[in-house]
């Protein structure tokens, strides 16, 4: 009955990934707390030892057994190419400051978001009223083209979730997400002589997204073994665009937690399937997290980027730090948060 239910699962959600495709980055699309993504990455979808906000998997709400309010603080790298990002989607940047954002040639990015979370068993909210994001992509040296994304966001998530049977927790994430954004692929030479005044005029668009997941989870067992299934960023637009599409995707994993002298260790792998996956290599992510008293430390690995982080916790206080690299991108990360 287990492995026959794990299957179906796992099949519907193999057919339902090649009917679609991915171009942005995972970090514009997804609507996991904005720490557990940034330390643990996808593997977040599996592993609970590490929380903050709503967890990544929908159906692991289910577990929760008294109720928890987090509100968070998050800051990324380069926070002050935001201001100018900022200034830029508003329309109150004039050509010198135009020219001064571009004059650097880098890629780079920069976020940063405040997000309110309540969790009680079975069910669980969050309200992310404020995210900025900045993204952006230089290629050709010899003449600069730059792929370019700036995004305010607010969004509300709701979180429903109950035990099933033998050791099988189903859940469903419902997200609503309303984006004002400049999404533009352009020449360096466009950005600094052009006249016309809608040049950098911005969009909105509203998305709503049904994300479903599944959890088998052994918590009697010593090393409380744990599967995780989850189909998420499936959903629908008021608006077709190429910077906020609807790209589906699956992630499967597991997790345990291996008996240690000291402390809490859990080890996770994880498999992110969308139409952005290129080979095997590319899908496998993995992750270890070790709690020790007030210390949590994070590291995660994938073929494409790595990434590690701590969270400290005295009382209802937490903060965090979280480095993340990958090929054309590397940033620090900072967390503030209270728990009540």
């Amino acid at each position: 009955m287990l492995f026959t239910r794990a299957g179906l699962i796992l099949f519907v959600l193999f057919f339902a990934i090649l009917a679609n495709a991915a171009a942005l980055p995972s970090f514009m699309r997804e609507g996991s707390s904005r720490f557990l993504s940034r330390s643990l990455g996808s593997a977040c979808y599996s592993m609970d030892s590490v929380q903050r906000a709503l967890p990544c998997n929908p159906a692991a709400v289910a577990k929760e057994r008294k109720p928890r309010f987090d509100g968070d603080l998050f800051l990324g790298s380069n926070i002050d190419y935001l201001k100018e990002a900022e200034d830029i989607l508003a329309g109150e940047s004039s050509e010198e400051e135009v020219a001064t954002f571009f004059s650097r040639r880098e890629s780079s990015q920069a976020e940063a978001s405040v997000e309110l979370a309540y969790q009680a068993p079975k069910w669980g909210a969050s309200f992310e009223p404020y995210r900025v994001v900045l993204y952006s992509r230089f290629d050709n040296p010899a003449l600069p083209m730059v792929d370019m994304i700036v995004a305010q966001e607010q969004s509300a998530k709701l979180q429903l979730a109950s035990y099933v049977g033998e050791n099988f927790y189903a859940g469903l994430q419902m997200r609503y997400s309303h984006v004002r954004y400049i999404g533009k692929f352009f020449s360096l030479t466009e950005a600094f002589t052009h006249q016309d005044d809608d040049f950098f005029d911005p969009e909105t668009q509203d998305l709503i997204y049904l994300e479903p997941g599944f959890l088998y989870a052994w918590e009697e067992l010593a090393w409380q073994p744990q599967i995780s299934v989850a189909y998420m960023q499936w959903g629908w637009s008021d608006k077709k665009s190429e910077a906020y599409s609807i790209k589906p995707e699956g992630q499967v994993g597991a997790s345990i937690k291996p008996l240690v002298p000291l402390g809490l260790l859990e080890v996770g792998l994880q498999f992110s399937l969308n139409s952005e996956t290129r080979n095997a290599r590319e899908a496998v992510r993995g992750a270890v997290a070790y709690q020790l008293g007030i210390l949590q430390a994070v590291l995660s690995a994938s073929d494409i980027d790595q990434s590690a982080g701590f969270l400290v916790g005295f009382k209802h206080f937490t903060s965090g730090l979280s480095y993340w690299r990958e090929e054309d991108h590397q940033g620090v990360f900072v967390q503030f948060g209270v728990t009540l």
